[in-house]
């Protein structure tokens, strides 16, 4: 740890921490100290601590399998459901064509009729479809309340910066959007993805529109039926990724992040930062068939980003577009997930998100009956 970073964590921190709830007066706190519990905003303080300062390789580390399964099945336990009544939804690891992830399926012996193809953040440097599952097994079980018979997820393990950098990413993205489709059956497919996997999500979209230059797109693939972005980072390096008093993200460590990924520290590229793409015919033909949900806090470092999104998408002809903003920070249903202070807290974001798709996807099959 270097001598910056200890000051910061035994002085500025709990300095930070008194002047905010002590010094200043209400009305000029940060809306972080006002909306959450002591517990909620020393975790949130401490990994913007840890997103800061600490190496992306030592990070990463925490959110890997050997991390990510064991704090999944303490959870379970914590709330009486394992070992012995542990839900259905257990993973079985994927490794084809080139693709890593999970697969989780709760009725192994039935097709499914939904599939969520989740692409995970982490800023392109850490991140793990482990680290996930708790937050897309319960996503599939609020899927199923909506009256899904046996919704199902694949999610990626994409290649890590800076193990490999775009078009790396992209390609395996793709690659796993192909093997969904042998997984899926006949299933409506909806691409997901939250900060980092939003990006690769939004490019995917753009890409099996218009493959990128010298990419071939299977063109007996299905259009996705839907898609969920969860606080995309729309552009990599952008004035927008403005730091706010309350998110956990830090603007010059995501820019730091973003020219690694972008392999030559072109960051304009539309394929790298779909939120530069002012092609308005072309978001026509990258959007899903029943359209999109954009989910985002409006105290995180993208939310400018995201707005200019939500305009840019808003005048493209019949874009099926749905925005939830919420006074919250960086990726907040899953945050709430893991944060919660009570049930309703820990499920109002899966709520939303399955709700929404069950009610775009059944709009979508009343237009094409009409």
């Amino acid at each position: 740890m270097s001598r910056n970073a200890a000051s910061l964590l035994v002085f500025e921190l709990p300095v930070a921490f008194i002047r905010d709830h002590f010094l200043l007066p209400y009305t000029q706190r940060p809306a972080l100290v006002n909306s959450s519990t002591l517990f909620q905003e020393l975790v949130i303080r401490l990994v913007k601590y840890a997103f800061s300062n600490l190496p992306s390789d030592i990070a990463r580390v925490f959110f890997k399998k050997e991390i990510a399964l064991p704090f999944y099945r303490f959870r379970l336990l914590r709330h009486g459901l394992w070992p012995n009544n542990t839900p259905s939804w257990a993973p079985e690891e994927i490794n084809q064509d080139g693709v890593n992830g999970i697969w989780l399926k709760s009725i192994k012996n039935c097709e499914p009729d939904i599939a969520l193809y989740y692409i995970h953040g982490g800023g392109f440097t850490m991140g793990s479809s482990y680290f996930y599952l708790e937050f897309l097994a319960s996503w599939a079980s609020k899927l199923k309340d909506t009256g899904f018979k046996n919704p199902c997820v694949f999610a990626i393990d994409y290649t890590l910066v800076p193990d490999s950098k775009f078009p790396t990413q992209l390609n395996e993205a793709y690659q796993g959007y192909r093997v969904l489709h042998k997984l899926a059956g006949n299933a409506e497919l909806v691409i997901c993805g939250d900060s980092a996997g939003g990006n690769l999500a939004l490019s995917l979209l753009l890409h099996l529109a218009r493959p990128r230059g010298g990419c071939h797109v299977d063109k007996s693939l299905r259009r996705p039926s839907y898609a969920t972005l969860i606080s995309p980072w729309t552009v990599l390096v952008s004035p927008d990724n403005e730091n706010t008093p309350s998110d956990f993200l830090d603007a010059h460590q995501l820019h730091r992040y973003g020219v690694l990924y972008s392999n030559s520290g072109d960051t304009s590229d539309v394929y790298k930062s779909p939120g530069l793409c002012e092609d308005e015919q072309w978001w026509e033909e990258a959007i899903p068939v029943a359209g999109m949900h954009i989910v985002y806090g409006n105290l995180e470092v993208f939310t400018a980003g995201i707005k200019k999104l939500v305009s840019r998408v808003e005048k493209v002809r019949n874009p099926g577009l749905r925005v939830t903003e919420k006074a919250a920070v960086h990726v907040w249903p899953v945050v709430q997930l893991f944060l919660g202070a009570n049930v309703r807290e820990r499920e109002e974001g899966l709520e939303i998100l399955a709700g929404v798709i069950a009610e775009s996807l059944a709009q979508g099959k009343e237009m094409k009956i009409g």
